[in-house]
């Protein structure tokens, strides 16, 4: 076993994860609670909508896995992406389609490995959380809220994605605080006037899931008839209120291309053919994209989206 005083190991771990392009906060283990129950007052309070509630927060868990034996710290870390553009070939034509940032989970399993290399020869250990990371980044002091409900890295926009590590490293200094909106959004009204379904509105400050169309995006069932399938634009979530956002500016035009799909590989995915029965190959791809869970969500967004 090596040997590092905390101080050490965990500027050692936080100039990695800087060097690497991360924003990093560090905050202890007793915040769960006060997480969990934050979440159970807004439900009682009518604060979400009771489908929105049973689909989306009542999954995570705040108890940490069982190989850590005294966890003690959050490790909230915020990974610039850009918008992922995916091509697919239909009826002859190459057709353009856009993933948001946030949605390339390929960077957890990453993350863990190269934080486990650095913690574990001094005998400390790294577990992957399922918790509400916007909230935990918002009170850790990582990011504030916009006006949209969106995390936002104060002066760099909100183009990252949210991953959380238990540990039983120390924490040494803890920034808890109450929830933040960005200043902002105090005089801007732009993603409220953009919003075509009035998710975002200024009678309060939490957004109208319900009415968001990324969360129907990633529901499954028809979408309501009030939602113009003009207003599709992406496989899953929407970026129209983060496109507009003036915080977003340098980030909008920030898109890389992943993947291309063939005729044939377009077709089996509209087509609803199973999964097992699809190439490997295409397989791989959906991995990669992190879309194997969403296979029939995809079918259904996809279809909008060319026809």
């Amino acid at each position: 076993m090596k040997s590092m005083n905390h101080e050490g190991i965990i500027s050692h771990l936080l100039s990695w994860l800087e060097e690497a392009g991360c924003f990093v906060k560090i905050v202890s283990i007793n915040h769960l609670n006060e997480i969990e129950a934050e979440l159970y007052m807004r439900h009682d309070q009518g604060s979400f909508s009771e489908e929105f509630y049973q689909e989306r927060l009542t999954t995570f868990r705040y108890q940490p896995y069982s190989n850590i034996k005294e966890p003690k710290s959050i490790i909230i870390i915020a990974v610039p992406q850009p918008t992922i553009l995916l091509i697919f070939r239909y009826l002859g034509l190459d057709h353009s389609m856009y993933i948001p940032p946030t949605y390339d989970y390929s960077i957890d399993a990453e993350l863990k490995h190269h934080l486990k290399k650095i913690i574990q020869p001094y005998s400390y250990h790294l577990a992957s959380t399922y918790i509400p990371l916007k909230l935990f980044a918002v009170r850790s002091g990582l990011a504030e809220y916009g006006r949209n409900n969106i995390c936002y890295i104060p002066g760099e926009g909100s183009f990252f994605r949210l991953v959380a590590f238990y540990t039983d490293l120390p924490c040494l200094k803890d920034n808890w605080r109450y929830t933040v909106m960005m200043e902002r959004c105090k005089v801007c009204r732009t993603c409220v006037v953009a919003c075509p379904l009035g998710a975002i509105n200024e009678d309060r400050f939490l957004l109208h899931a319900e009415r968001c169309l990324a969360f129907h995006n990633e529901h499954s069932g028809n979408f309501p008839q009030n939602i113009d399938s003009n207003l599709h634009h992406c496989l899953f979530g929407c970026m129209i209120c983060q496109n507009v956002c003036p915080e977003n500016k340098k980030n909008v035009g920030w898109i890389e291309e992943r993947e291309q799909f063939s005729e044939y590989e377009t077709f089996a995915i509209l087509n609803g053919i199973p999964l097992e029965q699809i190439p490997n190959s295409t397989k791989k791809k959906l991995s990669k994209l992190g879309l194997i869970d969403d296979y029939l969500i995809l079918a259904r967004n996809l279809s909008v989206l060319l026809n």
